[in-house]
Formats: C-alpha cells, sequence, structure tokens
C-alpha cells in the first residue's frame, strides 16, 4: 500500500512540473507570435516595422512626431494614427497614397487632425483633400492645423497639448473600386520647441505695428526698417503756466458744473418754500 501510494503521488508531482513547463513555454512564445501576425488586429500591433492604423479613435496606431510609417490598406475604410504633441510645437501630417491601377474611376481623398478632446483641428497650411484621376499613380495630401497652445478659454477650439489623431478616408469612391488595396506613406513632423509658457504658440511678429508710419514719396532702401509711432510731448513745452492747455473740454466741464450746481440750489429752494415761488 505504501509504495503504490509513493508512485501515486510521484506520477502527480510529474504530470504538474509538466504543465508548468508547458505553460511558460507558451506564455514566452506567445508575444513573439503577436508580434509578427498581420492579423492581430488594427492598433498598438506592428508588421514588417511599420505600424498599422486603426479603424477608430480607440484603437489608432501609435506614432512618434518626426516619424514616418508606410503600411498596406484598402479602400473605402478610415484609418487612425495617434501621436504626441507639446505647447508651442506646429505639427503636421503628410499622406503619400499609392493607388491602385485597376481603379475603374475618379476617387477623393482626404486627411483630417483631431487633437485629444477629439475636436476637429482646422488645417492652417497644407492642401487636405485631393482628387485622383484615373491616370493617377498616386496623390499626396497634407494638414499643418494652428500652433498648439498651452491653454485656451473653455469656449474657444484652440490646439491643447496632449495626444492628436490623423484620419485617411476617402470621400467620394466608387462602389465598385471599394477594397482595392493601395500603400499610404504617413509622414509627421513637429516643429517648435515645445514652449510650456503662458506666451507659447504666440506670433511674435504681432507685436509690432501692423501700418507702420513712413515718410510721404520716400522709398524704403534694402535693411532699411520704418520708423514706428512715438508719442511726443509737442505743444506741451509750457505746462507751468497758468491754465496752460486750455481746450474746449475744460470749457465744457467747468460750464457744465456751474449750470448744475445753480440747479440744485435752485431745486432745493423750491422744494423748502415752493409757496414764494407763486405768489
Amino acid at each position: 500500500m505504501r509504495a503504490s501510494t509513493r508512485t501515486t503521488r510521484r506520477a502527480r508531482v510529474a504530470a504538474a512540473l509538466t504543465a508548468l513547463g508547458t505553460a511558460a513555454a507558451l506564455a514566452s512564445a506567445a508575444p513573439a507570435v503577436a508580434a509578427t501576425d498581420p492579423s492581430s488586429g488594427p492598433g498598438n500591433s506592428t508588421y514588417a516595422n511599420n505600424v498599422l492604423p486603426g479603424t477608430t479613435f480607440l484603437t489608432a496606431g501609435k506614432m512618434e512626431a518626426e516619424t514616418s510609417t508606410t503600411t498596406p490598406a484598402s479602400t473605402g475604410e478610415y484609418m487612425y494614427w495617434s501621436f504626441p504633441a507639446l505647447a508651442g510645437e506646429d505639427v503636421s501630417a503628410k499622406v503619400t497614397l499609392t493607388l491602385p491601377n485597376s481603379r475603374t474611376a475618379p476617387m477623393s481623398w482626404r486627411v483630417d487632425v483631431f487633437d485629444g478632446l477629439r475636436r476637429h483641428q482646422p488645417c492652417a497650411t497644407g492642401r487636405p483633400q485631393a482628387t485622383a484621376q484615373a491616370a493617377d499613380a498616386a496623390i499626396e495630401i497634407d494638414c499643418g492645423p494652428r500652433t498648439i497652445r498651452p491653454w485656451s478659454e473653455a469656449w474657444s477650439s484652440d490646439p491643447l497639448p496632449g495626444t492628436y489623431y490623423v484620419r485617411v478616408a476617402a470621400t467620394d469612391v466608387a462602389e465598385r473600386d471599394l477594397g482595392l488595396r493601395l500603400q499610404v506613406k504617413l509622414e509627421l513632423t513637429a516643429k517648435g520647441g515645445g514652449d510650456v509658457g503662458p506666451y507659447a504658440g504666440q506670433d511674435d511678429s504681432l507685436k509690432a505695428p501692423l501700418v507702420p508710419v513712413t515718410g510721404g514719396g520716400q522709398q524704403l532702401q534694402p535693411g532699411q526698417v520704418a520708423d514706428t509711432r512715438k508719442v511726443t510731448l509737442a505743444g506741451f513745452d509750457n505746462d507751468d503756466e497758468w491754465l496752460s492747455g486750455t481746450t474746449g473740454r475744460w470749457v465744457w466741464t467747468t460750464a457744465g458744473g456751474i449750470v448744475a450746481m445753480l440747479l440744485g440750489v435752485g431745486g432745493y429752494l423750491f422744494a423748502r418754500h415752493p409757496r414764494r415761488w407763486f405768489r
């Protein structure tokens, strides 16, 4: 009995150790399979060192600024990528579409940029939409939103720092051309130092006068800068004299004060002794 019991225990321990070893081997091999399997799903997965796009904001492929990716796609689907951006940066997304030769009609493509709150940001630079004719092999579209600000009012839609999203989609495509394979190349750029100060993202050129004062009939020479407006004290040199600089404003103010005083006194006397006024 004791021998059979020991044999049974040894068999159970050996089976448990074998199961643990198999589970560990499968766990170590799973990440490698997921990283190379193109069917592992959109989003964070990569295939051939390229970031696959997602089909929604939640599954957007994660990228970094100053990087690029080239990935296959199909006509008619939405493609989303995400990347971080800092205050004071000018970000832009450039998309190059290598179109299929088997398409039968022109198609239009568009790129859009959204901020972390998923608010659509208008393109300050670039051409966000283009139409490819049947003979075009590739088209380029790009979008650069406004400079990212460190803060904004609650009612404003100014771009704020955080995660930004890029969406590429066909806006006008023939039904028989849906599902055709194409190649998409996305290039992300970010210019600026990522300043988080109170004046980050503001254009310093707006501090200068919009209409500088120039001499009539005089042309500026190369490298010459026009004079800006300056406040002078011309006409106020005799400020120490009595009633110096008297203008119509002083006259009307003094006259108004005297009239107000007389009306006040007259009103008081009329209210105090009304009978005297009607005798």
